[in-house]
């Protein structure tokens, strides 16, 4: 009996340790293509959402918008900087935006990223804006 307990304890930490997001969600792993969206769509929004340094003068700035990866495996690559635009992309496309400025990449490693089953975290900022 004690063996089957310990075998049940073992076997929920382990299941633990799969999972795909934390207690409020680690955001995506890696490098993987976004799902949320179809390929057609990721066509559209690569034509349409552009990034600039600054806001341009003609546009307003609709929103802030944060993105976060996660770099779950130390022989994986980390999610790279492609990856956090393409993702920031998306985000300004469903705010309604079309482009975003004032990008900033945050690495963020060890306990908190640990809580999530990460090894470090990869959060982008940017300002969403809309042409005039």
């Amino acid at each position: 009996m004690k063996k089957i307990l310990g075998v049940l304890v073992i076997s929920f930490l382990v299941s633990g340790c799969a999972t795909t997001s934390g207690p409020s969600g680690s955001g995506k792993v890696g490098n993987n293509l976004s799902t949320t969206v179809s390929k057609d769509e990721m066509r559209k929004i690569n034509q349409t959402i552009k990034y600039t340094e600054t806001v341009p003068e003609n546009a307003e700035v609709i929103t802030s918008i944060t993105v976060r990866r996660c770099h779950r495996n130390f022989t994986d690559p980390a999610p790279s900087e492609s990856t956090l635009k393409n993702d920031l992309k998306i985000a300004a496309y469903e705010k309604g935006g079309d482009g975003f400025s004032n990008y900033r990449m945050e690495k963020i490693s060890g306990g908190v990223a640990l809580l999530y089953n990460c090894w470090q975290f990869r959060d982008a900022t940017a300002t969403v804006y809309k042409f005039n």
